[in-house]
């Protein structure tokens, strides 16, 4: 199995877990235990998270995590799968119309690893109290309002549970990390020996650390998505509803609104987010780039100009497959790191951006 029995027996005695590992998933997570350790797995293995909301970004997250040996995953999402929907979630090809996202997902998730239990929760978010979050050891949450984030991470911190969050936008996306007092352990190399580093770093919840005012010390460095996070957070919050890619000119009038608002609000001297931001990149399509954008948005035809216009329209509306492929490969690798201890994680906004497929950390803490 790749799993030496005193290695077993000296990591096993470490912890005390609800759930030991068996044969069969000793065998099946093999390269994961060789990667991280046998403590490591069996922790993910008693671990229990909870998945507020099956878009794009959700998916990719919920997949990574069921594949890792994740005991226990519950979804909530009830937003009706449309008669045309994106393929950014995959889980839900093939399911009925106006059936739940978590509820279609689940046959198709469930498949990916039998040995992890799915759940879903079909109760509205807003019904939930503190008591229901303690139950897990890590709360992700996406394509909510802002105050509803604000609302479940301030929960999740009363009862010291982790929380994590993020969203995409066509080419943009972000995931922040509230790992309360997060201890965790690394190895240093010095001179050909190994060290192994305990270190801990304070976390802060998401509404205080949006609260911070960028000003002019930091406002030179601060990374261009940070400031379209918070845009696109303020656009859904003050009109309850997310981007309308049908009515775009008028959307883009009002994100810019929204954008001159944001900048005042943080205390921002320079326009980060341009108006090509909202809606106008790449106006200049090579033939290459063509092929490869008509494979990735399922268009089968050869008219340049309709290509052109899907591509404007996911500049900021709208989820891209590879966008949400790598935000939620982050996350989820950093909710792995926090269930299980080890590696330095994120501290505290992960920001990609998707023009240069460069990704960027922001501490930002209140």
């Amino acid at each position: 199995m790749g799993v030496k029995q005193d290695r077993e027996t000296s990591e096993m005695s470490k912890d005390n877990f609800a759930y030991p590992i068996t044969e069969d998933e000793a065998a099946l997570y093999d390269r994961q235990i060789l990667l991280w350790g046998l403590q490591c797995q069996r922790r993910l293995i008693d671990s229990r998270i909870l998945i507020i909301g099956l878009n794009g970004l959700g998916a990719e997250v919920v997949k990574n995590l069921t594949l890792s040996g994740v005991k226990y995953i519950t979804i909530m999402d009830e937003t009706p799968v449309p008669i045309s929907y994106s393929c950014s979630q995959f889980f839900i090809s093939g399911c009925k119309v106006n059936q739940g996202r978590a509820k279609a997902s689940k046959a198709a998730i469930q498949e990916l690893n039998p040995n992890v239990e799915i759940q879903i929760d079909s109760e509205h978010i807003i019904t939930k109290t503190e008591s229901f979050y303690a139950q897990f050891h890590a709360v992700f949450a996406t394509d909510c309002p802002l105050s509803v984030l604000v609302r479940v991470n301030k929960m999740c911190h009363s009862k010291n549970v982790p929380f994590y969050c993020g969203d995409t936008w066509g080419f943009y996306g972000y995931g922040f990390l509230d790992l309360l007092k997060h201890s965790y352990s690394r190895i240093r190399l010095a001179k050909e020996e190994k060290a192994l580093l305990n270190i801990t770093l304070d976390y802060c919840p998401l509404g205080p650390a949006l609260g911070v005012k960028i000003g002019a010390g930091s406002n030179r460095n601060i990374n261009k998505v940070f400031v379209l996070m918070n845009v696109m957070n303020n656009f859904r919050e003050m009109n309850n509803r997310c981007l309308n890619p049908e009515n775009r000119e008028t959307e883009i009038e009002e994100l810019k609104s929204v954008r001159n608002f944001t900048l005042l609000n943080l205390g921002c001297l320079e326009n980060k987010v341009s108006d090509e931001m909202l809606g106008k990149l790449f106006p200049v399509i090579t033939d290459s780039f063509l092929s490869g954008l008509k494979s990735l948005l399922h268009i089968y035809h050869d008219n340049k100009s309709d290509v052109t216009h899907h591509m404007r329209l996911l500049c900021a509306f709208g989820e891209l497959s590879p966008v949400c492929a790598a935000v939620g490969g982050v996350i989820a690798n950093e909710i792995i790191k926090g269930i299980t201890g080890k590696n330095d994680p994120i501290h505290n906004f992960f920001l990609f951006d998707g023009e240069t497929c460069t990704g960027a950390v922001e501490t930002i803490i209140a």
